[in-house]
């Protein structure tokens, strides 16, 4: 049975090299290289070739291009009918196997700082972290509360493959679920700030100068993985730290042991009353744990029994808030598609963990009162500036908005009453919102997404459990795979009845031609650049913003007599891998790759051409940047986008 599979699976690897071999001849070099040349035959049974592609975005490409093309040829070569199927290779390989062969850097994760009752928390199609993180967001900012996700899940990850001392994952596999784009999360893990707010949370343990190689089995050398600690359960903020210890303190003062003193803060009926302020009391010591400010007051009396009522006190604390369930679709998908910025999708989060779906009664309560309004949001993604919520609120605010449209998760509602009305410029008067508990699919809204999966929980966590079996199968096969990527058949209607105007058409089609976001690997190697130059910069972990920037501010009149956009692009970066051409380029970067594109298109190449009007937020800074007429556009378009294949 064992030889009869291995001669199938050589089989196939013997037709699809033949397949390959025919689809270089026929397809442009930089499409082959890009897309199929990596690609491997993984099986040949009951008339399909299954072949595995690089990822999901690859495998998509594939599914779309070539299966009409390679099933005639398979038909010949096998003499019999074909049909062939992708699949994303990270869906099917073993991580251990692909140690050191990856381009992108590596982290270890080694889960440490587990309560008991942790461990029986297993999320599968969501992410389900402590609502304590509301608390702690206020204090360490939105961007350190998505790291912290991203590590947490992945460290979920290692749990579930009964890894406790640690095992080494693929960066993307933090990144994935961090909310953040591939330049965003490098950036901020580096940044000495941010490092800083996520002490307690995630550790580096390797020094940061250090570097460790190993030998492949390629025979090279290779960068050991960057060892990283993720404690399972959240820190005290500094100040509920500071609060506990003095009363801690205060008790151990009036003769009480560390025991008792412990078990009478266990005993105060109300968590609120343990995390208020003490008059007088400052502190001189950063806490990250009750555990921790205990083992320190009990030096040589700190026993088993003292580090129990320790964990029940701090359990006690993080889950007084209950847990928060965010949905995979939300982090691998709506945030990228509806281009929030951190602090929009933390807050959208906050808001829709303090509406609920009550799985028992069916009630959704879907209003949320800011008892402060502007100012407490601001406050909970931890932004001193009541003003940037209020301008994410109110889209005629165009010039001051940054990020995403928020009014599609978060609608105010009128205060009802003769005198009552939403004063703007009252940052404190209470606000009501209808928060949208469904996950929008498309543009326009119109295909909804319960964003909760089929249950949601009650406000005090008691049955916050979410099913997501029935939006997405364990494989990932009914709607989405793992990366979030559609696989639904539904035809979803027009979000309009409106005739297309040239402007619409024009932007169907630069939909067509442009990727969903930027790859600095799919742009290097479409480009033909040195394999050396590629591996240096995807080593660095260099940002593909950045380079967009720098081909952007080439083609710029303000660049002066440069000619060379790649050129100069790849120089800029391998000096300063993470630096972005500045002011209205590095903005021009950040676009989706679909809006740049239009925006190319609407600029004409020569003088005598009329250019298209284009409806864009940044439409005048572009004409301001590139001129009314641009000669080196084309060369731009040609170097960010690509189209056609084996068609």
């Amino acid at each position: 049975m064992s030889m009869a599979v291995k001669t199938s699976h050589e089989q196939a690897q013997a037709a699809w090299q033949s397949v390959l071999t025919q689809l270089q001849s026929d397809m442009p070099r930089a499409s082959f290289d890009t897309w199929v040349r990596d690609t491997q035959a993984v099986s040949l049974a009951e008339g399909t070739l299954t072949v595995s592609a690089r990822n999901a975005y690859a495998r998509d490409w594939l599914e779309a291009r070539l299966v009409d093309c390679v099933q005639p040829l398979l038909a010949v070569i096998l003499k019999q009918k074909i049909s062939v199927r992708f699949v994303a290779r990270e869906a099917i390989e073993d991580e251990l196997d692909s140690l050191g062969e990856e381009a992108e850097a590596e982290v270890a994760i080694e889960p440490v700082q587990w309560l008991d009752y942790d461990r029986i928390v297993e999320p599968h199609k969501q992410v389900v972290v402590k609502g304590y993180l509301r608390r702690l967001g206020m204090e360490i900012g939105p961007k350190a509360v998505w790291l912290y996700i991203g590590f947490h899940q992945a460290a979920w990850r290692v749990h579930a493959q009964g890894r406790e001392g640690g095992l080494a994952l693929h960066s993307r596999e933090v990144r994935r679920f961090s909310g953040l784009s591939f330049g965003a999360f490098w950036r901020l893990l580096r940044h000495a700030g941010v490092q800083a707010d996520l002490r307690g949370l995630v550790q580096r343990v390797d020094p940061p100068q250090e570097r460790r190689y190993h030998r492949g089995r390629d025979g090279r050398p290779h960068r050991v993985p960057i060892r990283y600690q993720v404690c399972m359960t959240p820190r005290l903020t500094r100040a509920d730290a500071a609060a506990v210890h003095a009363r801690l303190k205060s008790r151990l003062k009036h003769g009480l042991s560390i025991s008792d003193a412990l078990q009478e803060l266990l005993a105060v009926p109300d968590v609120a009353e343990l995390l208020g302020p003490v008059e007088g009391e400052q502190a001189r010591i950063q806490f990250n744990t009750i555990m921790d400010m205990a083992r320190r007051e009990a030096n040589e009396a700190y026993t088993p029994e003292v580090d129990r009522l320790a964990q029940a006190l701090q359990r006690r604390i993080i889950n007084s808030l209950g847990d928060i369930h965010i949905p995979h679709y939300f982090i691998t998908g709506t945030i990228r598609q509806f281009d929030l910025t951190p602090a929009q999708a933390w807050l959208v989060t906050v808001a829709r963990d303090m509406a609920y779906l009550n799985s028992r009664t069916g009630e959704r309560r879907e209003m949320v009162t800011f008892k402060r309004g502007y100012r407490e949001m601001a406050e909970l993604v931890g932004s001193p500036r009541y003003k940037t919520v209020q301008a994410w609120l109110n889209p005629g605010w165009a010039l001051q908005q940054r990020g995403g449209d928020l009014t599609r998760f978060l609608v105010e509602v009128e205060p009802i009453g003769p005198h009552s009305y939403s004063d703007l410029r009252v940052e404190d008067l209470p606000r009501s919102f209808r928060v949208e508990l469904d996950e929008p699919l498309d543009a326009n809204g119109s295909h909804k997404l319960d964003a909760n999966g089929t249950h949601m929980a009650d406000a005090n966590g008691s049955h916050r459990w979410t099913q997501m079996e029935g939006i997405v199968d364990a494989n990932g096969s009914h709607m989405l795979d793992a990366n979030g990527t559609d696989l639904n058949t539904y035809q979803h209607p027009s979000s309009t009845s409106q005739k297309n105007t040239p402007t619409t058409q024009h932007g169907e089609k630069a939909a067509g031609a442009a990727p969903a976001f930027w790859e600095l690997e799919v742009l290097l190697q479409q480009n033909d650049v040195h394999p050396k130059v590629q591996r240096e910069l995807l080593e660095a972990q260099a940002s593909v913003h950045a380079l967009v920037s720098w081909v952007l501010y080439v083609a710029s009149p303000a660049s002066g007599n440069l000619s060379d956009p790649l050129g100069y692009a790849l120089s800029r970066l391998r000096e300063h891998p993470l630096r972005e051409a500045r002011g209205i380029f590095r903005q021009l970067a950040d676009l989706p790759p679909a809006e740049l594109l239009m925006l190319i298109d609407s600029t004409p190449a020569r003088a005598y051409e009329i250019p298209t009007r284009m409806e864009h937020p940044l439409a005048a800074a572009w004409k301001k940047a590139m001129g009314s007429n641009n000669p080196r556009l084309p060369a731009v378009r040609a170097i960010l986008f690509t189209e056609g294949a084996c068609e």
